[in-house]
């Protein structure tokens, strides 16, 4: 008999086998997927009384392009559109458990003697659920339009893009053979590189020649061209280093940017269900009972801890979230079990050799027995929530009530919400990817040149960590707090149920600081990690308060939105004929408002106003008296008339945070323009009426090259600096530590008087 003969035979049972199994399974209403593992069962070696496959090798190829098309097809699925609308709810419960479950996994591996190596890989399948098992659990029981499934659905969507991230983890791992820094930087920047070319590829390339061509595609050349690049890519991601799976992930991920994915995921669906039966099959053919006898202990506990642990930390993350203890006992209890990415995993650490032989068989069999209990911990959410309501302590269940909620999931879609999230994303991203770049950079070049050159003692390894910290400091600085305070203090006032996601998030930027420096620190010194993280925390702390580098992080961000922004402006004050230093009284606004009552103390009202929200408070008009551009000693007062300055989202948070106390006694007046202020009657031929001056930093300039605090303007000049136009870029969220350069032009606000100093010092043309 030939060998094709033979691959059709072994083909043949396993399709025929698989049919007939998966008839009854749907018809005892079981997930398919279980059937698919029983076939491989039946019809391998380790099966006496039924015919078995004669080649194993080829069903294992078979089941290697099945991986690849099961992920094409979850790439297709996927899309920068649906990573965008998660929203902070879906990320923080994920990377909770996710994280939570990646460290029990390995514990657990640790505390039944397995390798590292094993316990590492555990951790990683351990740590993701599965998202076919759920959705056709979902779909059974009617659960797919309430909204807890919704929550559930996005959490599955970001587990299966963390778990890319964790493949690639492990490939590093498993090709090092041990937790090495460099190699896990280098790689996971590479994967930060690859991705940017998915975005590229994805909203620029792709459509574009598809556009062009559609017209002379039909379902089959588009077929063979969406096929033919997701193997390309395969043929890609394996040149540069990475799994096959990935490079499939990434080939759906572009197309699923296309107008034509929906007609591509129809077509591909019928080869993705058929190769992958063949893998789920080859995972059950996997199951060998005398070792599965042999390892039903360990089988037992990692079910016992899969159910237990993704449960608890759902649960915990979805609260963490600000969803509702309701909310959260159901997609604790819905996410239970492991899958596909399971196998996938464990298939990566069995290829690469770096695992035990037991690991995939007791993955195997973990799945089957959580897949089982998935419908009965579904069924049992409800009593289990009712149960929970009667035993907690009152003061638990109100405090849940007063932070969570159960409209949390419609809150994450507000336009603040939308703001600070996509924010928060794009700094947090630049940031890693800055910090990331640095440690390398420093690692790979500086260091060497310091040891050959400078010094080649301890005092070296002082220099080395200096150097690279310094390099860092701005980096971590504006990833532990961002210039848009405003943003994050209306979020944080709008809604209680708001703010243990905001926390939450904030906490894990600072987490990633604190990992960076921590890894300096290590690369330099061996010390103890309790030590470790409390050298990194004291020296974040310092950098925080530095006011070198709270400038340089200023003048990275101006510097870099100004040429970022550079061609849209030009071409806007090219269609506006606008001047090269005007605008920004147009830009800023006007609002004022009569104070009902003070709950809070003066000086935190003028902290909050200048520190948090960047906003100015101008004028006060108390009875008779009118006190312009009030300093610190003014105290507003019950019963006065505040005028406020800044940018339309710095009023109207700040106009929140003292609605929220109740200290404005009437609806605030429409905020105006600044300019529209200025040229109001009231503010007309007064001998204290308000200016406006535009002054250019020049070279010789005593204000060139000092920050805004340094310069004393508001003492020498009775005035504010209210805005800076660096080219065409306008910055009207003045901070004291900006830095003011030369061909900066300040626009300044200050009484009649002020004009007259500025030209006397020589700061104003007259």
């Amino acid at each position: 008999m030939s060998g094709l003969d033979q691959i059709i035979i072994d083909l043949a049972l396993v399709l025929i086998t698989a049919g007939v199994t998966t008839i009854v399974f749907k018809k005892i209403k079981q997930p398919v997927v279980l059937g698919y593992i029983v076939v491989g069962f039946l019809v391998s070696s380790n099966f006496k009384w039924f015919p078995a496959v004669h080649d194993f090798e080829h069903i294992h190829i078979w089941a290697e392009i099945g991986i690849v098309f099961l992920m094409f097809a979850l790439g297709l699925e996927f899309s920068l559109q649906k990573l965008t609308k998660l929203g902070s709810s879906v990320i923080v419960t994920t990377l909770t458990a996710v994280s939570a479950m990646i460290v029990v996994g390995f514990a657990a591996g640790e505390l039944m003697g397995w390798s590292n190596m094993d316990s590492i890989f555990l951790g990683g399948m351990i740590c993701v659920s599965s998202t076919m098992i759920i959705l056709k659990a979902f779909e059974e029981y009617g659960l797919k339009t309430e909204k807890f499934a919704s929550h559930v659905l996005g959490i599955l969507i970001f587990e299966d893009l963390v778990a890319i991230f964790i493949m690639i983890i492990l490939s590093t791992l498993a090709v090092s053979r041990e937790v090495s820094g460099f190699d896990l930087l280098f790689q996971i920047s590479i994967l930060l590189l690859y991705l940017v070319l998915w975005i590229a590829l994805g909203i620029y390339l792709i459509p574009t020649i598809l556009k062009r061509v559609r017209s002379f595609m039909n379902d089959e050349t588009l077929l063979i061209a969406s096929i033919g690049l997701c193997l390309g890519m395969v043929v890609l991601a394996n040149f540069i280093g990475f799994s096959s799976a990935l490079g499939a992930f990434i080939a759906g991920s572009i197309l699923a940017g296309t107008t034509m994915a929906e007609s591509i995921e129809t077509m591909v669906k019928p080869i993705k269900d058929l190769f992958g039966a063949v893998f789920f099959v080859s995972v059950g053919m996997m199951v060998v009972p005398d070792m599965v006898i042999e390892y039903i202990v360990p089988i037992l506990i990692l079910t016992a801890t899969v159910i237990i642990g993704q449960m608890l930390f759902s649960l915990a993350g979805t609260l963490l979230s600000g969803h509702s203890l309701h909310t959260a006992v159901r997609t604790g209890f819905s996410l239970v079990q492991i899958g596909e990415f399971s196998f996938i995993i464990a298939s990566l650490g069995s290829s690469l050799k770096v695992t035990s032989d037991f690991l995939y068989p007791i993955a195997v069999c973990v799945s089957v027995f959580t897949t089982f209990l998935t419908p009965v911990m579904i069924k049992n959410a409800e009593p289990v929530y009712s149960l929970l309501c009667k035993i907690l302590p009152d003061k638990t269940v109100n405090f849940l009530d007063r932070y969570t909620s159960e409209k949390r999931s419609d809150s994450d879609k507000d336009e603040d919400w939308t703001a600070y999230i996509t924010k928060y994303l794009i700094r947090t991203v630049i940031c890693t990817a800055a910090l990331f770049a640095v440690y390398i950079l420093a690692s790979k070049l500086a260091v060497p040149l310091i040891h050959e050159y400078i010094l080649q003692n301890t005092w070296a390894m002082v220099l080395e960590f200096v150097f690279i910290v310094s390099l860092m400091a701005p980096f971590i600085s504006m990833m532990c707090s961002g210039r848009k305070k405003f943003l994050f203090a209306k979020l944080w006032l709008k809604s209680p149920t708001n703010r243990l996601p905001l926390l939450a998030l904030n906490g894990i930027r600072v987490a990633l600081a604190i990992f960076f420096i921590m890894l300096t620190f290590n690369k330099i010194y061996t010390i103890p990690v309790w030590l470790l993280l409390l050298l990194a925390v004291i020296l974040i702390i310092i950098i925080e308060r530095t006011d070198f580098t709270k400038s340089a992080v200023i003048t990275i961000e101006t510097r870099f939105m100004a040429n970022y922004n550079e061609n849209t402006l030009e071409n806007a004050a090219e269609r506006e004929g606008a001047a090269a230093y005007g605008g920004i009284d147009e830009e800023l606004v006007v609002a004022q408002f009569d104070v009902s009552k003070i709950t809070k103390n003066n000086d935190a009202r003028e902290f909050y106003a200048k520190k948090v929200f960047g906003i100015f408070i101008i004028k006060i008009i108390r009875g008779g008296e009118t006190i312009y551009l009030p300093r610190t000693s003014d105290k507003v007062r019950t019963g006065d008339t505040v005028f406020i300055l800044g940018n339309k989202p710095q009023i109207e948070s700040y106009i929140s945070m003292l609605e929220k106390y109740g200290e404005i006694a009437n609806a605030p007046t429409a905020p105006i323009r600044l300019k529209e202020f200025l040229s109001a009657p009231e503010n007309i031929g007064r001998d204290d009426r308000f200016v406006c001056c535009v002054i250019k930093v020049t070279r010789k300039s005593p204000l060139n090259r000092k920050t805004i605090k340094n310069s004393k303007f508001r003492k020498a000049y009775d005035g504010y600096i209210i805005g800076i136009r660096r080219g065409r870029f306008s910055i009207t969220d003045i901070k004291k530590d900006m830095i003011i350069y030369e061909d900066d032009f300040l626009w300044i606000l200050g009484m009649q008087g002020m004009a007259p100093k500025l030209a006397a010092d020589g700061l104003l043309a007259v």
